[in-house]
C-alpha cells in the first residue's frame, strides 16, 4: 500500500482533474447554465457585455466570446493530460529502445551516436518542434487525426533522442559491474542480459523518468502555444473590436491549455483573467507531477534501503553460524550408513 503523502497528493489532484474533465464532457456541459450574453440594469438598460471579470458565479471570469473560462479549462484538462501522457510514453519507448540498440547492438558506432545526441541537445526543443509543426501545418486539407498523429510523433522523437543518450549512459555504466562480466563468461547472451539485468535495473528509474517526461511535455506544449502552435486544428473567428489587426482571432477547437494560453496572449494587455485560468491549471498540474516524481523517488529509495538492510541481516545471520556444522553432520551420516 502506498503511504507516501507526496505521491498520494499529486496523484489525487491529477486524477480528480481528469475525472472532472471527463464528467463535464459527458454530463455537466448539458446541465450547467452558460453565462448571460449581456447584463441589463433597471429599465432594461444594457450594463455590461462579455468579457466579465471573475466573481462568485464565474470563478475565472468569462472570455470575450461569452464562455466561462473555468469550465473551458476543465474541458481542456483531459486533452492536455492525455497528450502529455501519450507523448511521454512515446518518448520512453523511443529512449528505451534506442538506448538498448545503441549499447547492445551498435556499440561500434558509440562515438557517432553520442556525437549526434550531444549536438541535438544544443538546439532548443521548442525550436525544432516549431519547424516541424510549421511544415505539417502548411497543408490545410490534412485530416485532424493525421495532423494530431504527426504532431505527437514529432514531440515524441524530439524528447526521445536526448532520453536515448541518457539511458544509454546508464546502461553502459551498469554493464561494467562484476556480476555482469561473470554472467557473460558463463554464457549469458544479449537477450538474457536485456531481460534479466538491464530491464530489472532500469524498471524503478523508468517510472521516475516517465513523470519527468510528462512535465517536460507540458512545458513544451505551453511554449509552442506562445508561438501559436497547438495540437490539432484551430478555427478563425472574425471580430470587429480592434483586438487583432487582421480582424480575426484564432481559437483552439479542443480547449487544450496551450491553445488557451498561446492563442489568447493579446488578452494580457486587456483582460488578464482569460489567460490566468489556464496558466494556473498548468502550474497546478506541473506541481502535482513534481510531487508524484518526488514521492516515487522517496518510495524507491526506501524500498532499496530496506532490501539492502535485509540482505545485510541475512549475511550476518549466515556468518554467525559455525562453518563446520554442516560438514560434521554429513560425515556422521555417511558413517552411520556404512
Amino acid at each position: 500500500m502506498v503511504k507516501n503523502k507526496k505521491l498520494l497528493l499529486g496523484g489525487s489532484v491529477v486524477l480528480l482533474l481528469f475525472l472532472l474533465s471527463l464528467c463535464y464532457s459527458l454530463f455537466l456541459h448539458e446541465i450547467i447554465k452558460g453565462p448571460p450574453n449581456a447584463i441589463y440594469g433597471p429599465g432594461h438598460r444594457l450594463v455590461d457585455v462579455p468579457p466579465y471579470p471573475p466573481d462568485r458565479h464565474h470563478l475565472l471570469g468569462v472570455d470575450r466570446f461569452g464562455e466561462d473560462v473555468f469550465w473551458k479549462v476543465i474541458d481542456g484538462a483531459k486533452y492536455t493530460l492525455m497528450i502529455a501522457l501519450v507523448v511521454s510514453s512515446m518518448r520512453m519507448g523511443i529512449g528505451l529502445f534506442g538506448g538498448i540498440l545503441a549499447v547492445m547492438f551498435l556499440h561500434h558506432f558509440t562515438f557517432l551516436i553520442d556525437s549526434f545526441i550531444r549536438a541535438f541537445r544544443f538546439v532548443p526543443a521548442v525550436m525544432v518542434a516549431y519547424i516541424f509543426f510549421a511544415a505539417v501545418k502548411i497543408d490545410p486539407d490534412t485530416p485532424s487525426q493525421s495532423l494530431i498523429t504527426h504532431q505527437l510523433l514529432i514531440l515524441g522523437f524530439i524528447g526521445g533522442i536526448p532520453l536515448t543518450g541518457h539511458l544509454a549512459t546508464e546502461m553502459r555504466e551498469f554493464l561494467q559491474n562484476d556480476f555482469i562480466k561473470c554472467s557473460q563468461s558463463l554464457g549469458a547472451g544479449k537477450s538474457w542480459l536485456i531481460r534479466k539485468h538491464i530491464l530489472t535495473f532500469l524498471r524503478p528509474r523508468l517510472i521516475i523518468l516517465f513523470t519527468r517526461q510528462v512535465v517536460q511535455s507540458l512545458l513544451i506544449l505551453v511554449q509552442l502555444g506562445v508561438f501559436q502552435m497547438v495540437i490539432g486544428k484551430v478555427k478563425e473567428l472574425k471580430i470587429l473590436d480592434g483586438i487583432s489587426a487582421s480582424g480575426s482571432v484564432t481559437l483552439s477547437l479542443s480547449n487544450e491549455w496551450s491553445g488557451l494560453i498561446g492563442l489568447s496572449y493579446r488578452e494580457l494587455m486587456l483582460d488578464q483573467w482569460i489567460v490566468l485560468g489556464p496558466s494556473l491549471a498548468f502550474v497546478v498540474t506541473v506541481y502535482s507531477f513534481r510531487l508524484i516524481e518526488k514521492g516515487l523517488e522517496e518510495t524507491v529509495e526506501k524500498e532499496t534501503n530496506h532490501f539492502i538492510s535485509f540482505k545485510n541481516e541475512e549475511a550476518v545471520l549466515e556468518s554467525s553460524g559455525s562453518p563446520f556444522t554442516f560438514t560434521a553432520r554429513k560425515i556422521n551420516h555417511s558413517i552411520r550408513e556404512e
